[in-house]
């Protein structure tokens, strides 16, 4: 058996509507704790306001103060949501709870996640557009893998599977961090999509079948051709075809400056994915 999640990290974010409640991340995080019985640790990704300069500066840094307040009491319910999921789980955790500015908050997120198995983020839905940042984040460098949970949440112990194989090296990583939960699951489809790039040079799926069987994963191979080469919407339809829980894959293979420019796979899915994306980077 592989190297389970024994430590986990849940990145804790105000939901966009406001009230204060547990996010899908949340959930999701605990369901995997129970699991596997793992070490769970929230960390609040709520940034600090700060005041620029401003000629009428009493009056501005009062707002701002205020603004701050107010972010730092839907940050403390939040952690009183999450706490109650928790006990009811049975589990125990531990909350860091940073009063902290953008650049020192994600910062200390990062090294936070280089201590854990895997961080679990929200996918598009964050109040404060902070949470896809610290999704960027944590994958370029913390050097774990991170699961990002859409709104609608997702099964903590998926048993339906795809790994969206392109034979590059972070599809590599992404299935070996990913292992744990292959292995206890029903099915587990490889899937290529055709018709974005050239796959001609990359390491064939054939060979990745063979690896999985080697680790006790029975797979199978399933290839998609992207209409109009839009790879991310050929998975989504390849999810709701098989009922695919999760998805594994690579992600930001392009560089972080052309994905900025020209978007990418990675970005429209985490824009838009009907089941929780397990990347790695």
């Amino acid at each position: 058996m592989a190297q389970e999640f024994k430590s986990i990290l849940v990145c804790l974010v105000p939901a966009d509507d406001g009230d204060g409640g547990a996010t899908s991340a949340v959930r999701f995080g605990v369901g995997l704790a129970r699991r596997f019985g793992s070490s769970l640790t929230f960390q609040a990704f709520v940034p600090r306001a700060s005041l620029p300069y401003s000629p009428i500066g009493g009056f501005a840094a009062g707002i701002v103060a205020e603004e701050n307040k107010r972010r730092r009491a839907l940050v403390e319910t939040c952690a009183a949501a999450a706490r109650a999921i928790v006990d009811e789980a049975g589990l125990s955790c531990v909350f860091d709870l940073p009063d902290l500015a953008l650049d020192d908050l994600t910062e200390r997120f990062n090294q936070q996640s280089r201590l854990h198995d895997v961080a679990v983020l929200d996918g598009n839905n964050d109040l404060f557009e902070s949470n896809r940042y610290a999704v960027e984040e944590a994958l370029f460098n913390s050097g774990r893998p991170v699961i990002v949970v859409p709104k609608l949440g997702g099964n903590p112990a998926p048993q339906r599977l795809a790994i969206a194989w392109d034979g590059s090296a972070r599809s590599a990583r992404a299935v070996g961090d990913a292992m744990p939960l292959l292995q206890s699951a029903q099915s587990v489809s490889v899937v290529v999509v055709s018709g974005e790039k050239d796959l001609s040079r990359a390491a064939p799926a054939s060979g990745l079948i063979s690896f999985l069987e080697r680790h006790r994963v029975k797979s199978e191979f399933v290839r998609l051709d992207a209409a109009g080469g839009d790879v991310a919407e050929a998975l989504r339809q390849h999810v709701r075809d098989s009922a695919t829980e999760l998805i594994i894959m690579g992600a930001f293979v392009h560089s972080r400056f052309r994905q900025a420019i020209l978007g990418g796979v990675t970005s429209s899915l985490l824009q838009n994915t009907p089941v929780p994306l397990f990347l790695a980077h």
